[in-house]
C-alpha cells in the first residue's frame, strides 16, 4: 500500500518544525499552485528543487516495464519531499503528479541544504523526518505481508479522511475512484471493489458519483486496527 506521508514535527517538539523554514522564509522560496493532474517533475530528469506541501496531495509513481503505473507515496499537507539531489546522479527516479489542487513551497535544494547544515536545530529536524520516512517504508513492507485488502483499504480511508473536511451533512467525501484506491493499497481493482461493497453493506461508507462518503469513521478505524 502506498503510504501517505505527513509532517509529524509539531511546535512542541524538541526540534523546530521544518515548516517554519518555509513559512518564515528563512531560505528564499516561492509558492506554487498546481492543478489536479499537473506534473511537478518527470522521471530521469535533473530537478533542483525540494518542496513542502501547504495543502493538497502529490503522488510519486513509476511506470513498470509492462506499462502499468505503480504508486509509491502520496505526500499530503506538511510533507517535505524532493531529495533526489542527495543521490549520486541527482536525477529523479519517479514522476510527481498533483492528484488534488495543491499549493506548495519550492526552494532550490542547494540553498535548503546549505541552510540545514549550518543550522544544527533544523538539521536535527530534517534527520528526524528522514528517519521517520524510513520507518514508514519498513511499515509498508509489514502491511503488505500481514494485512488483507479490506484492512489495508480501511486504513487508507481513515488516513484520507483526515485530508477532507466534513460536508454540510457531517459526512466526509473522499474523491477517489476504485482504480485509484487500488493503486494506493497495492491491490487489484476487483479486490478493492469487493472490499468497498463489504464496507457499504456494513454502512461504513456509501458511494456517490465517483467518490466515497465515509458514513461511520469510528467503525472504520476499528476495522483498520
Amino acid at each position: 500500500m502506498a503510504k501517505i506521508m505527513q509532517q509529524f514535527l509539531k511546535d512542541d517538539d524538541l526540534c523546530p518544525s521544518i515548516r517554519e523554514i518555509f513559512a518564515k522564509k528563512l531560505v528564499p522560496c516561492t509558492v506554487r499552485h498546481l492543478k489536479k493532474g499537473e506534473i511537478l517533475w518527470h522521471d530521469k530528469e535533473l530537478h533542483e528543487y525540494c518542496y513542502l506541501i501547504e495543502n493538497g496531495m502529490i503522488k510519486l509513481h513509476v511506470i513498470t516495464k509492462d506499462g502499468r503505473e505503480k504508486a509509491l507515496f502520496y505526500y499530503a499537507q506538511g510533507s517535505l519531499f524532493g531529495f533526489q539531489n542527495l543521490s549520486k546522479e541527482k536525477l529523479t527516479m519517479t514522476t510527481a503528479t498533483a492528484i488534488l489542487p495543491t499549493t506548495l513551497y519550492a526552494v532550490e535544494f542547494s540553498l535548503f541544504f546549505t541552510f540545514i547544515t549550518e543550522t544544527p536545530q533544523y538539521l536535527c529536524a530534517l534527520t528526524t523526518y528522514i528517519f521517520h520516512h524510513m520507518a514508514i517504508e519498513a511499515e509498508e513492507i509489514v502491511n503488505l505481508s500481514l494485512y488483507n485488502t479490506e484492512e489495508r483499504l480501511a486504513a487508507l480511508l481513515v488516513l484520507l479522511a483526515k485530508e477532507y473536511p466534513k460536508n454540510k451533512q457531517g459526512k466526509i467525501l473522499i474523491p477517489f475512484k476504485n482504480e485509484e484506491l487500488a493503486t494506493m493499497v497495492g491491490a487489484s481493482r476487483n479486490s478493492v471493489s469487493n472490499a468497498l461493497s463489504l464496507f457499504q453493506k456494513q454502512k461504513l461508507i456509501y458511494k456517490q458519483r465517483g467518490s466515497l462518503v465515509v458514513n461511520d469513521l469510528d467503525r472504520l478505524k476499528e476495522y483498520a486496527k
